[in-house]
This record gives structure tokens, C-alpha cells and sequence, in this order.
């Protein structure tokens, strides 16, 4: 069987759908299916709203329910990766499919460019299936502050997620289907939300690109360093976004200014709630401790 014709199987959700997509490509292409697991809607509605994203990725020959198929590849292999949690999730998905831990990573989905959202900035915050994606710490009046408050449209299908934002001066969008955020994130300067699949598209793009990262276990899946054109913040000593208005420049040691677009090497001061923020990074790590300590009881129960 060639490589194009090899059958990809995934079981959700969509985000991960759209990170998966990078072995896809990597592989050589193929046909994908998918069925029921982590998806939060009927699998019929998936192939809807997701199915012409998909189907215009031209290493992709096809996108339907699985109905008994051979299945060559398994996505969601990296769920029982022992490495989840522990790295990126792109970097989880790379070493569960024998795949070089990414590095310099060029986009894997193409779209064209939403010709009326040149130029702006993309939100998405989502906290509602999973609370800890937002971190307290993260100063969003602040970025708001440097970017401009006019400049910024969040971007959702479900206006509830830009309710529970709690910004009502920041400008919404609802978009028709999964290819149309995509188009809007392709045409932004600047993408910034949680982990979420606006945030997986933004990251498949290969767009300019700021996550808020959690202070739940799965932290690092967005601490992304294998581009120069994607910063994070989880907390004042772990982050690639200073003081929240400017960016690291790994290959030179300075600070791009997200206020002035120019390069700086002393960044204003910003005070942070360090009570806080030590609070918060424990939180995490006692979460991520007791993740490994049910990993390891659950590996010699096995035995």
C-alpha cells in the first residue's frame, strides 16, 4: 500500500483532529476517518463543520465516518504516550508516530487569507469544558492596553464562549463553519488564545501566534519553541511574552515591543502578584504530581 493511500483513524476532538493532521502530511497523506470518542458533537456534525478545512488539504483524499475500514494509522495513539503532559503536544503526537521531534515546523493546513480580517488581532479563550485553560495570571486588559481594544475581534462559533470572556467592548464574530476561523486566523497579524482548536489552527497556520497556557496538567502542550513566530505565557519565570507586551527573540536576545512593532533590549517593568503566581505554579505541579503518581500505580497494576 503507498503512502497516499494509507486510512488515518481519530476519535476527537477536533483540535486534535487538526494536530494529527501534521502526520498526515507527514506520512505522505490518505484517507481519514473518524469515530466515535472525545468528540462533543455527533460525528455527522463533525464532518459539517469540519469537512471543507479538511478536504482542502491536499494531502488528504478523503473525510468520513469510519464504517469498518482497515486502519493503517491510529491518531490518538499519543494518548497513552508517556510523554503526554510532558512536552508539547505536537512534540507527544511526533515521538508516538516515529516522527523527528519537531523543530523549525512549517505550516500544515493551507487556507486563503479572510480578506476582512487583514490586519486584526484574533481572540479565543474557551474555560468551559476545562477550567484550569484559564490562567489567572495571564493580564488580557494588559494586552488589550498594548494591541488596542479596536483591533481585536474574538472569533467563535459559540457567542456563550465570548460571553464568559467578560470583555463585551471586544468586538465578536461568529464564523460558519471550521474553515472560516481558519481563514480568519490566516489573515490575522496576530493570533492569541487558550488551548483550544482556534489555537490548534492558529499553530497549524504557522501564524504569528501568543497562548495562554493552563495551570492544569497539560501546561507545556502549547508551550511552543519549535517556531520563532509562537511565545506563551504560563507564569512570570516560564514564558516566551514578557510583562505581556513583549515578545522573545530567541536567535538574538532581544524583545520584539508588541506596542511599537520595534525591537528592544530592556523591557518597562510590570508588577506581578507573586503570592499569586507562586500559588498558581504549585497548583500545577501538585496536579502533574499527582497525575504521575496515578501513572505509576496504574503501570504495576498492569503488571
Amino acid at each position: 500500500m503507498s503512502p497516499i493511500e494509507r486510512n488515518f483513524l481519530c476519535k476527537g476532538k477536533k483540535g486534535d483532529l487538526i494536530m494529527g493532521l501534521y502526520v498526515v502530511k507527514a506520512l505522505g497523506g490518505g484517507r481519514i476517518f473518524i469515530t466515535p470518542g472525545e468528540f462533543e458533537e455527533p460525528l455527522e456534525s463533525v464532518i459539517e463543520s469540519c469537512g471543507r478545512l479538511v478536504h482542502a488539504q491536499d494531502y488528504v483524499t478523503s473525510f468520513e465516518i469510519h464504517d469498518g475500514q482497515t486502519i493503517d494509522i491510529n491518531l490518538d495513539d499519543f494518548r497513552k504516550s508517556r510523554w503526554l503532559y510532558r512536552t508539547t503536544l505536537l512534540d507527544v503526537i511526533c515521538r508516538t508516530h516515529q516522527l523527528p521531534s519537531p523543530k523549525d515546523v512549517k505550516p500544515w493546513i493551507n487556507v486563503p487569507a479572510h480578506p476582512d480580517f487583514a490586519g486584526k488581532v484574533v481572540l479565543h479563550r474557551r474555560t468551559s469544558a476545562v477550567a484550569e485553560r484559564g490562567n489567572p495570571l495571564f493580564d488580557w486588559d494588559h494586552l488589550f492596553d498594548v494591541v488596542g481594544r479596536k483591533n481585536c475581534v474574538f472569533v467563535s462559533r459559540l457567542k456563550k464562549e465570548w460571553e464568559d470572556f467578560g470583555h463585551p467592548e471586544i468586538d465578536y464574530y461568529a464564523p460558519a463553519d471550521m474553515e472560516e476561523p481558519a481563514r480568519i486566523i490566516r489573515a490575522s497579524r496576530l493570533y492569541i488564545g487558550n488551548q483550544s482548536l482556534p489555537s490548534a489552527l492558529a499553530d497549524a497556520l504557522g501564524v504569528n501566534r501568543i497562548f495562554e497556557l493552563s495551570w492544569g496538567i497539560d501546561r507545556k502542550h502549547f508551550a511552543v519553541r519549535y517556531a520563532e513566530n509562537a511565545w506563551y505565557f504560563a507564569s512570570p519565570w516560564d514564558c516566551t511574552l514578557k510583562n505581556f507586551r513583549y515578545l522573545c527573540d530567541g536567535k538574538h536576545g532581544q524583545f520584539l515591543d508588541l506596542a511599537t512593532g520595534t525591537s528592544v533590549a530592556s523591557l518597562e517593568p510590570y508588577v506581578f502578584d507573586w503570592l499569586k503566581a507562586f500559588s498558581n505554579d504549585m497548583a500545577y505541579r501538585l496536579r502533574l504530581t499527582r497525575f504521575g503518581i496515578k501513572q505509576q500505580i496504574l503501570c504495576i497494576a498492569r503488571q
